[in-house]
């Protein structure tokens, strides 16, 4: 499923397993339907590139793939420093989409309260994953 041209310029990987992040960005590039993948291991990584790509005038992800469980800062305590970033910087655009191994009822219902939690998925995920998350971000973009 090697799209022409991409759908979206940019995904941000925040997870601090390399092996599902190697998995997933593989499989991202297969789909040809993200133009860029970027990856950071931690919260604070993925606070710092989104300010630094701000900072920079580059564009920001349209999608990002939130691991929950992460060293320094996981995936929650993320959420909760994505929220006070500024209006610019957490575009209503971006689709963040939480991915864990977790079958924990409790992690389920605390990212379907988050507001800024398009969607929770156990990982890995697949091009059909891929495909539906590229989709959640074009309607948001049209909208």
């Amino acid at each position: 499923m090697k799209s022409a041209d991409p759908s979206l310029r940019k995904v941000l990987l925040v997870d601090d397993d390399k092996v599902t992040n190697l998995m997933h960005s593989r499989l991202i590039k297969r789909t040809g339907l993200i133009a860029q993948v970027d990856v950071v291991t931690d919260g604070v990584a993925a606070l710092e590139y989104l300010q630094g790509s701000d900072a920079a005038g580059e564009p920001l992800p349209e999608l990002i793939l939130l691991d929950i469980n992460m060293p320094r800062m996981d995936g929650f305590e993320f959420l909760e420093k994505y929220a006070t970033l500024p209006a610019r910087i957490r575009a209503a655009q971006t689709v963040i989409i939480l991915l864990s191994t977790s079958i924990l009822r409790a992690d389920h219902e605390r990212a379907e309260a988050d507001p800024n939690v398009y969607r929770f998925v156990n990982k890995p995920v697949d091009t059909d994953d891929i495909a539906g998350f590229v989709q959640a971000c074009q309607q948001r973009l049209a909208s």
